[in-house]
């Protein structure tokens, strides 16, 4: 199967950045966070995208009944 280029290039930076960050998820957020800062602060839009439909959350109730209680 041919190697797909984006998808190395992509492998490549997220094991660049984890070695730099010494494989800390809490590190890795938190320059996520601060770069997030700073492209704001630079006047770019940062948005989140919208869940999609299996991922929302549904809640379901049950109603309690309308039958008085028996004595």
């Amino acid at each position: 199967m041919k190697e797909n280029e984006i998808l190395s290039e992509i492998h490549r930076v997220r094991e660049e950045i984890a070695r730099e960050c010494g494989y800390d998820v809490k590190e890795i957020f938190r320059r996520m966070r601060a770069q997030t800062e700073q492209l704001k602060a630079q006047g770019w839009s940062v948005v989140s995208p919208a869940p999609r439909e299996s991922e929302t959350a549904y809640a379901l109730r049950e109603e309690p009944s309308k039958q008085k209680p028996q004595p």
